[in-house]
């Protein structure tokens, strides 16, 4: 009598529900992020997918990255669906098949990361868990923020803000902080299959999270000057009503007597497009602003749109009502500006976003200044980019981010968006003053500390004495460019290696 064959478990690299396994896992990385912020979780779904790859051919570790990917991404970004659907007129149809699309395409990234080495990268299993897929993610990750203007967004260092491996964000910056979320996990995995290298994983383990600890208790950068007082506006404006007619002079007003009524503050901060309008149809408005700061010696800076009477293009900006603006220089793709010039009629079709398709301002713009203090500012998802906010610094004293998460209603969105706000601050030392119509408006503290936070669709003025900070961290001196290197000469020198063995 012949013996029927054994099953393959549901967790066996032959079984059938891997697949959904693999897409499953990826899906529940979301709840790693803020603002659920379960990070433990993260660590064991990246130990899932590396255990994968590592038992993977070349082909099949790329699908199990791409679903991986898939999940992750299509459950992280499922916040666009408001912004098109609710805001701007999409059928639900188009956009779901949207944010799938979208999904489906940066989840390329992360398939690409066990793919490559799988495939090009002779090396055995502790050298490929401990540091060819952690460098891979890292690498793909960074890769992730530059292609196609880039698209900078659950990326594994932001889980880790309140952890000890923040500490190394002022050194190697969110990336380096993912590259060593990934070696955590390659770790676990070498405990978890391979008796031999227990003990030297426990010791990487204490030695990566007892420098992380050790880093945080250093400051990077010293104090310049006197405090100064700020307010932060939060006028609650929904965005069902923000650029109606009607609704323009309240909201205005709603603004100016909320900054009147801060009579001791240096400096007053007011959303991304909080005046909805262009600059030059509103001088009499900002000319009065004007003069009520100056009333109390403040400066006020409020988000509008600029146009240029001569080209006809307008930008996205923020002014100091006494003179001085700053012009948004990376756009949303198909938000602010359409990637493909022939495709506008088509989405402009589906999709009525008010003020698209706006031009960006020039890289080498003056900063800011206001209160005294040069400022480094943002505008919207620019601070998801470390290389956006950083191009300022060494010279900006604070960050200012103004923005509107109003597009995304009561999404987790904001949360993301302010989790991503304080790994800046973080990075650079610096005070990060960010301003947004609804929520989350908040002032964090160099070490990405949270001083003051307000909560979401509610009116609110944010209030803090915080303190202009100078010098740079080495994240700041170097930026992505020692990991980078150090990743690709890694990665380069396994693929060598390959070729001569074989």
């Amino acid at each position: 009598m012949s013996r029927s064959k054994k099953r393959p478990s549901v967790f066996s690299i032959e079984s059938r529900f891997l697949p959904l396994a693999s897409l499953l896992a990826g899906a529940l990385t979301v709840l790693s992020f803020a603002p659920h912020n379960q990070v433990w979780l993260l660590y064991l779904l990246i130990t899932f997918i590396f255990y994968i790859w590592l038992k993977s051919s070349p082909k099949k570790a790329f699908f199990h990255g791409w679903l991986f990917g898939l999940g992750m991404q299509g459950t992280g970004i499922g916040w666009i669906y408001f912004s098109l659907h609710y805001h701007g007129g999409s059928p639900v149809l188009f956009a779901v098949l949207l944010v799938i699309l979208l999904a489906a395409c940066l989840a390329v990234f992360t398939a690409l990361m066990g793919f490559l080495v799988n495939r090009f990268c002779a090396a055995g299993k502790p050298a490929r868990l401990i540091l060819l897929y952690p460098m891979s993610w890292a690498l793909f990750e960074w890769l992730q923020g530059i292609a196609l203007t880039g698209f900078a967004w659950q990326q594994l260092g932001y889980t880790q803000i309140d952890l000890p491996l923040s500490g190394f964000a002022p050194l190697v910056g969110n990336h380096g902080v993912s590259l060593l979320v990934a070696m955590t996990s390659g770790s676990l995995v070498l405990l978890l299959t391979n008796s031999r290298w227990r003990k030297k994983a426990v010791l990487l383990l204490l030695g990566i999270w007892l420098t992380g600890f050790l880093l945080k208790q250093i400051n990077w950068t010293d104090a310049s000057g006197d405090e100064i007082k700020v307010a932060l506006i939060q006028g609650n404006i929904p965005q069902s009503l923000k650029w109606k007619q009607e609704s323009r002079t309240p909201s205005m007003q709603r603004y100016r007597q909320l900054s009147i009524e801060q009579r001791d503050v240096d400096l007053i901060i007011w959303p991304e497009t909080a005046i909805p309008g262009f600059q030059h149809r509103l001088n009499d408005y900002i000319a009065d602003l004007s003069r009520d700061m100056k009333k109390n010696n403040t400066d006020l800076l409020a988000g509008i749109f600029i146009s240029d009477l001569e080209t006809g293009r307008y930008y996205n900006s923020l002014i100091n009502v006494h003179g001085g603006d700053y012009r948004k220089r990376h756009l949303v793709p198909l938000g602010e500006y359409i990637p493909l010039r022939f495709l506008i009629d088509f989405f402009s079709h589906w999709v009525k976003i008010p003020m698209s398709d706006i031009d960006s301002g020039a890289d080498n713009q003056p900063l800011l200044h206001a209160a005294g203090q040069p400022l480094g500012v943002s505008i919207c998802f620019e601070d998801a980019f470390a290389r956006d906010v950083h191009r300022d610094l060494p010279e900006a004293t604070l960050l200012v981010n103004v923005s509107n998460d109003a597009w995304f209603d009561g999404s987790f969105e904001p949360f993301q968006h302010h989790a991503i706000a304080r790994m800046r601050a973080l990075e650079s030392g610096r005070f990060m003053l960010r301003a947004t119509n609804t929520g989350i408006s908040s002032i964090i503290g160099p070490k990405g500390e949270e001083i003051a936070v307000s909560s979401q669709f509610e009116i609110q003025v944010l209030k803090a004495s915080v303190q202009p900070m100078t010098g740079s961290t080495p994240y700041i001196f170097w930026g992505d460019l020692v990991l980078v290197l150090s990743c690709s000469a890694v990665l380069a020198g396994f693929f060598l290696r390959g070729r001569r063995n074989r």
